[in-house]
Formats: C-alpha cells, structure tokens, sequence
C-alpha cells in the first residue's frame, strides 16, 4: 500500500547569518564664521543615523551619518557658551560567509567611544568608535512533512518546532510637533544652545491591518538666556504622539515588536504678545520600525521508517530560531558623581545626560546576566566663575533575569534603554545619580534540524531471517532510542516494553538493551 504525506508549509525568519566588527570613524569639524572661536570644549556627544543597507554577493554595505553636537566656552563677553551641531559620514563593509537573494537585513550600530582634541581655536578633531552588529535573514517557506499515513508497519519521528510566524513588517515616519512658552519663572530666550530628544513608546496595540503606537517625545533644551544671573537656563517638555503603522495581514491582539528613533530636529523661536522671545516651536520626526508576528508551534516529521519494508527518504537541513521567552524589565542604577578631583566647586545642576552600553550578557544557571556601563555627562555650573562646566562618569550595573529555560545552546538578544534620570545635589562637589533602565531581553535558540521533504516505500522486504532471536545491544553515547529501534528494524514500544524501560528519553551509556527479533508474517 502507498504511503501518503500529509505536507504543510512552514513560514520562518531563518538566520543565515551574523557578523560584529567595529568601525573607527574620523573626522574633523570646523566651527563656522558666524560663530566665535573655541575656549574650552565642554562635551562632544553623538548619534547614529543608518541612511542605508544594501547586500552584495559576499557583504553588506552599511552607510550613515555621526551627529555631533558640541558644546564649547567662548571668550565673549555677551554669550559665553555655543554650541555646534556637525556630521560625518561613514561606510563599512561587513564580509558574511553566506548572503541569499532577497534576504533581509537587520543593522543596529551603537556609539561605544568619542575622543575629541580641539585642533585649533575654530577646528574640532574627532575620533568615534562605532559597534556593528549585523544579521542576513531569509524570509523563507518550507515546504514540510507533518503526518504520514497508509502503513501499519510505518514508524514516525516528529519534534514540535516553536517559532514566531512574522506576519508583515513595515516602517513609518511621523513628525511631532508643537508650540509652548515658557513659565513666567523661566528667563528670556537669546539663543539655543542644545535640544536632545529620547522617544518613549508609551501603548502599542495591534488591530487588523495595523498597529497603533502612542508614545511621547521627551525634549531637554538648554539655552543661553536673559539674565545677568542666570545666564544658563533648561527647561524639559513632553510631545505626545499617536502614529498608525500599517501591516498588512495583522489582525487583533497580535503581537509586536517596536524600536522608535528620534530625528531631524528643527525649531524656531518666537515673540509672545509683549514682543520677548518666549515662545519654542519644536518639531522631531520619529522612526517607528514594527514588525507584526505571532507564536506558532509546529509538528514537523524528522525521521521515518517501516519494520517490514525499506524506505527512500529525503531530508532537508533548516535552522529555525526558537524564542523562548520575551521579557521586559526595569533596573534602578544608583551612583555618585563626584566633582572634587577636578578642584570644582557647583553651583547649580544645569543637566544630566546618560547612556547605558552593554558590555557582556550570558546565561548562567537558569538566569539571564546582563552587565554593562551607565555613561553619564553632567552639566554644571561652577562656583568660581559661574562657568559651564562638564563632568562624565561610568557607572557599573549588572542585571539579573530568571528564565525557565537553562538549556545549552541558548542566545541572548538584550536592549537597554533609559527610562529616565534623576539627580540630588548632596554637597558642592557630589551629586547623587538615580537612573531606571529598561531592559528588553529576548531568549532564543538556534535549532539545526533535518527534516523529511520526501518518502518513498519500495517493494523491497527487509530480510530479518539471518539475526538471531535476541540481541544484546550496549548503549553508545549519542543513543537514543529511536536510533536502535530503527538500526533493527523493531519499534520503539517493543524495546520498552521488553526493556521495562521507565524514562526512554534518558537512556545512559554502558546499559544493555535486550532486543528480540519480530517476524512478520504476509498470507
């Protein structure tokens, strides 16, 4: 009798592989003649922006631009403090061993260093050390055996796969917008000296054919203001948002990963009713990279054979990338900061920027380790002078995520964002740092699995005439059950039952397995 295969598709991302390399990126920065020479450099920070990713027959072609905002002293009676905004482009080239057609890339690339030298009075020289990490991923649909019928002799290995079914991805721009003035205890505005921006993702719900994502741009702005005494002012305001991203295909309730990025930010400043620059019209346009997808488990057929028959099959080797879990989490960072070795005095906290860099993860007894830095630059103004002044400091962290799952093979997927910081000015030289980080920990597995495309029973029998009534077999490292049971074409209910055998996923080395020869008989 013929055998029938039952066939089914499997839909997966499947990893075709990854690289990490770094890349130094150099540069210098002129300051333009509108503005007046350099003093002191006070901080140089950056952001990346991926303009582009292109795969080759060998490599990805990574492309983008450093942000630099600079913030300097001036000798200038009237304005003391500028700041300089620059970019400087970079390109690497990442050598994969493998790269398919139409494969999807995955790029995410972090600023690990900045070294700055002022070069001249009006040139910056700058280095920056960026981290790459890089995926090819194969959107793929294999076809599968899941059940085969038609023999009462057939014996069928499945394993159950556990993956996401990615329904659709998509990218979308939204820009965020609006007007405020500033409270009445708050100086006038001469000029802008910074606006750094973080992006929070507030709700996300995902409805048919879309996913609705609420969040609030933060906004720190820092400017030079009117006022003999204060010269340096900040105020912090919050753009909520509301964007729709579409996904064909997604339906209610499904779920969904986000990354937002904030970017291209303009402004302007403009006169109130009494004609004094107190009004800020602020715009950022938000990156919302989604991806829509579901957890589906899957019998797929790996093995199979006949007691009485001799079967052709064909296999097919894929990797699937199972996800074991997906968690999110939040870690208070405690530290101090501690002016005194700089022989500095504060007067007041104008600003605390902070940044967490993951230095190593790994899974150790059943819990996810995450460790890292919290880079933190602090703004302050002196006692001396009532100078701008600027301190950075690393803070350690480690952070500690139970998991069900301790098995070997595991792989770790970590982001680290700051939720938010706080500061307390303790004496004149130390201020205590209190920051949250959000971690989104992702546990997945690579499994390497052969699975059956194809099966064919021929009409040749198998000749069982020649072995003897019993074997005595010793079990060898790597044995499992099913691997006997096929070698001597019995089952793998017969060995266990005859075996009395109580855990047959946990055979040892060194056991002796009885096994009895069966004849079947055809009138």
């Amino acid at each position: 009798m013929a055998v029938e295969l039952i066939k089914d598709q499997l839909k997966i991302d499947q990893l075709i592989g990854k690289e990490k390399v770094q890349s130094l990126v150099e540069g210098e920065i002129s300051v333009p003649q509108s503005k007046p020479k350099i003093s002191e450099l006070l901080t140089v920070d950056g952001s990346v922006e991926v303009t582009s990713t292109k795969v080759l027959q060998d490599k990805i072609l990574v492309s983008g631009l450093v942000n630099f905002k600079i913030l300097y002293n001036a000798e200038e009676e009237d304005q003391s403090v500028h700041s300089l905004d620059a970019s400087t482009d970079f390109r690497e080239e990442i050598v994969m061993d493998e790269v398919v057609d139409n494969a999807i890339t995955d790029v995410r690339v972090d600023i690990e260093h900045i070294e700055f030298v002022p070069l001249t009075d009006y040139k910056v020289g700058i280095k920056t050390v960026l981290n790459i990490s890089s995926k090819i991923i194969s959107d793929n649909k294999i076809d599968i055996v899941k059940d085969i019928k038609g023999s009462e002799d057939l014996q069928i290995l499945k394993e159950t796969i556990k993956y996401n079914d990615v329904i659709g991805s998509n990218t979308a721009l939204t820009i965020v917008k609006e007007a405020f003035e500033l409270h009445e205890d708050k100086p006038d505005i001469l000029d802008i000296l910074r606006i750094d921006t973080k992006v929070y993702e507030k709700e996300a719900k995902v409805v048919e054919g879309k996913i609705i994502v609420a969040g609030v741009v933060e906004c720190f702005i820092m400017y030079f203001a009117d006022d003999e005494d204060n010269k340096i002012s900040y105020i912090t305001q919050e753009l909520p948002f509301t964007h729709f991203v579409e996904v064909p295909g997604a339906l209610n309730d499904m779920d969904c990963i986000l990354k937002l990025q904030s970017s291209r930010i303009n402004y302007d400043i403009r006169e109130d009713l009494e004609q004094r620059p107190r009004i800020i019209d602020i715009e950022s346009t938000v990156k919302i990279e989604a991806k829509v997808y579901t957890q589906t488990e899957k019998e797929v057929t790996v093995d199979t054979y006949s007691t009485v028959k001799k079967f052709d099959i064909k296999k097919q080797k894929i990797f699937v990338t199972e996800n074991i879990s997906h968690s999110t989490s939040e870690e208070q960072i405690k530290g101090v900061i501690d002016v005194s070795q700089d022989k500095e005095a504060i007067k007041n906290v104008c600003n605390i920027n902070g940044r967490p860099v993951i230095s190593d993860h790994k899974v150790i007894e059943g819990k996810a380790i995450v460790e890292g830095l919290l880079e933190v630059d602090l703004l302050y103004l002196s006692q001396s002078d009532g100078g701008l002044r600027s301190k950075k400091q690393e803070i350690p962290f480690r952070t500690y995520i139970d998991i069900e799952d301790s098995t070997s093979n595991l792989e770790l997927e970590v982001d680290n964002l700051l939720s938010n910081i706080n500061y307390k000015k303790t004496n004149n030289s130390e201020v205590e740092v209190e920051a949250t980080i959000k971690n989104v920990v992702s546990i997945n597995r690579v499994k390497n699995i052969d699975i059956v495309t194809e099966a064919l029973e021929t009409e040749e029998l198998i000749d069982k005439s020649k072995r003897p009534s019993i074997t005595i077999y010793i079990v060898q490292k790597s044995d499992t059950i099913w691997d006997i049971a096929k070698r001597y074409n019995t089952t793998v209910e017969e060995i266990v039952k005859t075996n009395d055998i109580v855990s047959p996923d946990n055979i040892m080395p060194g056991e002796k397995i009885i096994i009895e020869k069966q004849v079947n008989f055809k009138f």
